[in-house]
């Protein structure tokens, strides 16, 4: 599954040269036993003698080798991949505010005013540092500022009413005492603990509401803010309201120079990072085109053609990743303030065109999905033998049988997969039972008896065979399969004989069901007319019709991608020479806009039209030249065909528009202007639902049952079954105004006990419990001494997460990230004072010279975020707290070696309480967030599937109707990727049980999203479809069959409850869909001969009907819901994987007869 292969290196007369070593990183040596070895021919007997020995001493240090060029080197690819001017800039910025704000801590007037954790301005550099635009850091460091001072006021309110309840109030108290816990009381302790409480709870709520982004830092430093100012002003005998400054005035100057320097030091505007973005997501296209062009030139039945076609699917992934890097940068388009001849807004029209390119790019790959050689295949599973053995349920496997052994490539591709058709021995029934039953009884007694030799043995002989005879042009491959078939051999082996070591429980068979019938459609209907001549054939008519639009729109894309590379240049230069260059630009563009219009229009009248020659023979008289005789190809060549052609006949359009949307721009924009913000000021900090910046991408703290940024779908109109609601199994609806209140105060104490605040009220509760030996009078001293509320309180808001998996990671990452910090962070110290007490020069010259490394290694480490985070706050906590407490010491008086060790062990200690606490009830799991979530996107996916065929169904198509099916499905597909990124955590929710099955549910989340897309691509071919063929294209697909739609919404919902529940599927399901999809055999016809309404579409096909664009559009909408209805099958048996399977009932399996044109 990676990207680079292992290689195989078969060792044994002779000895691999060192630049075949040397041509791959990754090496998979198998050392096989040579008789020859020992005995080889030598001339010299001192070489003999040496030999072994050198060969010992190349063993000995090859895994050093291996582990310093695989372990390491890699690691620390990150440096010279972000080493650019580009990233460079932000580097310097954030180490000139490291550098600034230590100058606030060690100039001593500084330092006082701002007061005894003015170090905080340092720690806030690195945790918050001046990165991105300027609107974006001025956002940022306004909402830090609001927040914090949101809590110092929640501060002063809760002080206030604490020192109503004081029984006296000193105004000047011996600081000795109060630092001891003299003076603490207990009414005005409860009261500052229940504002702790509320506080706490209100921040780390937000927190997990919004997620990473804007908000982090000023939630937790909030949090903070309420926790430490409470604790401390429990101890004062009276009303201390300035507390909260120390904590609030150093985040200020923090806010103010990351504000100043990110206005001074290399701006950045929100646009040119937006332009940034669309070079990322246009130059994976621009690859593709230039993939396609290879691509169909190639023998759809080698293997180049697989791995060119695997290539276009990662660069659409990499082009669709790019898209969040536009989404982040949109939603601060309108706030942006820029100098250029464009504004902001013209760039987000033009981004806005990017998706759905990239939405068109992936309905292009859709054609490699569905031809043969490529085709996604449905996972088979054995049926149980009998009598029945224990089995093992292999995901995915196939029975042994032509189809399970059709190779990928080849010419023997079609002889094996017609075999069953033209020379079956057998009804289709008994092969069915043979083919299904040959896997797993091949382990069966009686099937041992009947062979002359064992299963290992014919095994072995057959992969030896296999091997032995491959072609060379496979052998690294081949020789890759053999190392891990001998694994898997091995392991056969020890699990046949070595039985008393291990334990084999019986798993048995789920999806016998399905497999049966889909391995009666391959061999009746899915592989009829199958032939790789034919295939071949219909790729170079494809290749013929699409290469010269393909060139063209490759050229547009060059244009178009160096255009938005070089569109804000140019604003402060020589009027003249930006005149020339910008003449010179337009008239490029203009001519690879022309061309792009010719060639679109002469592919869309002309070229596309070639695909239909196999046909012209049959259809159309008048061709008879076309070296062609006897029956047309069958319908599902063109068919696919058409599918790439349509999806890429639309993504020429989408390109085309974009290309006049940028001369356009250039010809009414000649002179440059200040554009300034087009935001009302209210709206301003307001966070869009869909963001897709990386930051949200990775969300930890996200409600499994809700897809954010859809809405409910509203009723239609016309709707002859009346709306569907949920109703409240429970209780009927209120009945009067008390009911209805009632009503409501429930709905809001369950949201209220639910997802982000349970999380939020759960972490409350786990502060006050850690902070109360900071206010008990036995020990409050050593709590304040030894700074308990910084090193367990603040490190426990930055570890307790929502669910038990990312809190577990965090007690291992910020255990190790505390650990190398101290070291680090202790390093500097001593380096800048050695054994003294700090020298204000000398830690001046280290932070300084260390800061761009440290903000570099900030910024650009690729390791977990939080991690990162905590190893750079500890360096900065050592460095920060050893300066302080040698010159302002205020009961904590460590520095140095001695600060470091106490830093660890508090951090461990309030790390392990989070772990710990996490496992309370109510306790929350990532594999729990999996299901639930994917539940809940089968069920969105459901609400689409109805909104589209309604949309379909209706003659008046309204807008908001659309744009609303498309944001759904947006939001869906995002829902999705956030969830694949928060699966990477699930490793450290640890269970005795067993494994989590991540392959399992990394198969339903592919499954989905593939769904979402061709519910996307459905759309689009619906909006394009005149009524009357929109109707066809229901009828044909049973779209509009109410027993079809049933079964289809029945498979939904089973799926999305079983998911939801964790309960068995029934064994028996209306799956397999696509055989009662293939109920009636079309063909190329629109309409069948027996159908009583014909929409008034031709009932007899010609070629003139084939080359209507409305047919390529049928025949579009038809591959797709074919594609929709297989994918649903296929989610159905990878749920059932998953969860299982009930309600057996016996002698029903194979009783089966594939469904016949009614």
């Amino acid at each position: 599954m990676g990207d680079e292969d292992e290689d195989v290196t078969v060792q044994g007369h002779s000895e691999t040269s060192p630049t075949a070593h040397a041509s791959r990183r990754k090496e998979v040596t198998l050392i096989l036993p040579s008789e020859s070895l020992s005995s080889a021919p030598s001339s010299d007997s001192d070489t003999k003698k040496e030999k072994p020995a050198e060969k010992e001493s190349a063993w000995m240090l090859k895994p050093v080798v291996h582990f310093i060029y695989d372990r390491l080197l890699p690691d620390v690819a990150w440096v010279p991949n972000n080493w650019t001017w580009t990233k460079v800039k932000p580097v310097i910025r954030g180490a000139v505010l490291a550098f600034v704000s230590l100058i606030f801590v060690i100039v001593f007037r500084l330092e006082k005013t701002l007061g005894n954790a003015s170090f905080l301005t340092v720690t806030a550099a690195f945790l918050d540092p001046p990165i991105g635009s300027f609107i974006e850091v001025l956002e940022r460091e306004i909402i830090l500022v609001a927040f914090v001072s949101l809590g110092w006021a929640w501060n002063c309110l809760g002080i206030f009413l604490a020192s109503k309840a004081r029984s006296q109030i000193i105004s000047t108290p011996s600081q000795s005492l109060v630092l001891t816990g003299h003076f603490l009381e207990a009414g005005p302790t409860v009261i500052l603990f229940v504002f702790i409480f509320i506080g706490c709870f209100f921040f780390l709520y937000w927190k997990a509401r919004l997620g990473p982004g804007q908000f982090t830092a000023a939630t937790v430093f909030g949090a903070i803010c309420v926790d430490i100012t409470m604790l401390t002003a429990a101890l004062f005998p009276f009303p201390n309201y300035n507390i909260g400054k120390v904590i609030v005035l150093p985040l200020c100057i923090h806010a103010a120079l990351a504000i100043v320097l990110a206005a001074v030091i290399f701006p950045t505007t929100t646009t040119s990072q937006y332009t940034v973005a669309m070079n990322s997501v246009l130059t994976p296209l621009t690859q593709i085109l230039d993939l396609y062009r290879d691509v169909l030139k190639m023998d759809p039945s080698s293997t180049k053609f697989a791995s060119t076609a695997s290539a276009i699917h990662g660069l659409s992934e990499k082009a669709e990743a790019g898209l969040a890097g536009t989404g982040a940068a949109s939603r601060l388009l309108k706030r942006d303030i820029l100098w250029g001849r464009f504004s902001p807004i013209d760039f987000g029209d033009l981004g806005s065109l990017l998706r759905p390119l990239v939405v068109r790019t992936n309905g292009m790959g859709v054609y490699f999905a569905i031809i043969d050689p490529t085709r996604e295949k449905f996972p088979m599973t054995p049926a149980p033998s009998q009598p029945p053995t224990p089995s093992m349920s292999r995901t995915p496997t196939r029975p042994s049988s032509p189809v399970d052994h059709i190779p990928e490539s080849g010419g023997d591709t079609v002889k094996r997969r017609r075999r069953p058709i033209e020379h079956a021995p057998s009804p289709l029934r008994q092969s069915l039972t043979g083919q299904l039953t040959s896997r797993s009884s091949k382990d069966s007694d009686n099937e041992k008896k009947e062979r002359p030799e064992t299963d290992w043995q014919h095994a072995f002989a057959r992969h030896f065979h296999h091997h032995k005879h491959g072609d060379s042009h496979h052998a690294a491959q081949h020789n890759n399969h053999l190392h891990f078939s001998l694994l898997h051999f091995a392991h056969s082996l020890s699990s046949n004989h070595g039985g008393h070591s291990s334990i084999h429980l019986p798993k048995p068979a789920v999806g016998v069901f399905e497999s049966q019938r889909y391995v009666a459609l391959e061999a009746t209907r899915l592989g009829y007319g199958t032939s790789a001549e034919t295939t071949a054939l219909f790729v170079h008519l494809l290749q013929e019709s699409c290469d010269e639009l393909l060139q063209q729109c490759q050229v547009s894309m060059k244009a178009t991608n160096e255009w938005v590379s070089k569109a804000r240049s140019g604003g402060f230069r020589v009027r003249a020479k930006t005149e020339a260059e910008r003449k010179e630009r337009l008239e490029n563009l203009g001519k690879a806009g022309a061309a792009l219009k010719v060639a679109l229009e002469n592919f869309r009248t002309d070229k596309r039209l070639r695909i239909l020659d196999p046909y012209r023979p049959a259809l159309d008289p008048q061709h008879v030249d076309f070296p062609g005789h006897g029956d047309p190809p069958i319908h599902k060549f063109l068919f696919h065909c058409y599918v790439f052609q349509y999806h890429f006949m639309r993504f020429s359009m989408f390109l085309s528009e974009m290309m006049d949307k940028i001369i356009k721009l250039e010809k009414e924009r000649p002179n440059a202007r200040l554009w300034l913000p087009t935001i009302d000021l209210r709206h301003y900090v307001s966070a869009s639902n869909l963001d897709e910046s990386p930051a949200n991408q990775q969300t930890d703290d996200e409600n499994p049952d809700v897809v954010q940024g859809i809405d409910p779908f509203g009723e239609f109109e016309d709707g002859d079954l009346g709306p569907s609601s949920r109703r409240d199994p429970d209780a009927l609806p209120p009945d009067n105004v008390f009911q209805l209140l009632m009503s409501w105060i429930h709905r809001g104490y369950v949201e209220f006990f639910s997802g982000n605040s349970l999380f939020a009220l759960k972490a409350a509760l786990l502060t006050i419990i850690l902070s109360l030996p900071s206010v008990m009078k036995s020990s409050a001293a050593f709590a304040y001494g030894e700074k308990f509320v910084w090193a367990v309180s603040v490190d426990l808001l930055l570890t307790l997460a929502r669910w038990r998996g990312d809190t577990t990671f965090g007690l291992v990452s910020r255990i190790v990230a505390t650990f190398f910090g101290c070291l680090v962070g202790m390093a500097l110290w001593y380096i800048s004072t050695g054994t003294g007490t700090g020298n204000p020069y000398g830690l001046a010259a280290v932070v300084g010279v260390a800061s761009p490394f440290l903000v570099f290694a900030r910024l650009y480490w690729p390791g977990p975020p939080m991690t990162n985070v905590v190893f750079f706050v500890t360096i900065t906590l050592i460095i920060g707290y050893s300066w302080q407490n040698t010159h302002i010491p205020i009961g904590f008086n460590y520095w140095g070696w001695p600060l470091a060790w106490r830093r660890f062990i508090l951090v461990t200690a309030g790390v392990v309480a989070a772990f710990i606490f996490s496992f309370l009830p109510p306790s929350t799991t990532l594999r729990g967030y999996q299901r639930r979530m994917m539940s809940t996107t089968v069920a969105e996916i459901g609400s689409s599937y109805c909104a589209i065929v309604s949309y379909a169904n209706t003659k008046d198509h309204k807008q908001g109707e659309r744009v609303q099916i498309l944001q759904t499905l947006l939001a869906i597909r995002l829902k999705l990727k956030r969830s694949h990124v928060m699966k990477t955590n699930i490793v450290y929710e640890f269970s005795l049980r067993g494994k989590w099955p991540a392959e399992r549910y990394k198969k339903i989340l592919d499954l989905q999203l593939k769904i979402a897309f061709l519910l996307s691509h459905l759309m689009s071919t619906i909006e394009l479809l005149e009524p009357a063929w929109a109707r066809a294209c229901l009828k044909r697909t049973r779209l509009l069959d109410s027993d079809f739609q049933g079964d289809i919404l029945a498979v939904i919902s089973l799926i999305s409850t079983s998911l939801r529940t964790g309960q068995p599927l029934p064994q028996i399901t209306p799956c397999p869909l696509l055989d009662r999809f293939m109920k009636h055999t079309h063909g190329l016809n629109i309409i069948r001969q027996e159908a009583d309404d014909d929409y008034g579409l031709p009932r007899t096909m010609t070629i003139a009907t084939l080359a209507n664009e409305q047919y390529m559009y049928f025949s579009v909408g038809v591959t797709t819901a074919f594609g929709i209805v297989m994918r649903l099958d296929r989610l159905m048996m990878a749920t059932k994987e998953l969860v299982g399977e009930q309600y057996h009932i016996r002698g029903i399996g194979l009783d089966y007869r594939p469904t016949k044109d009614a």
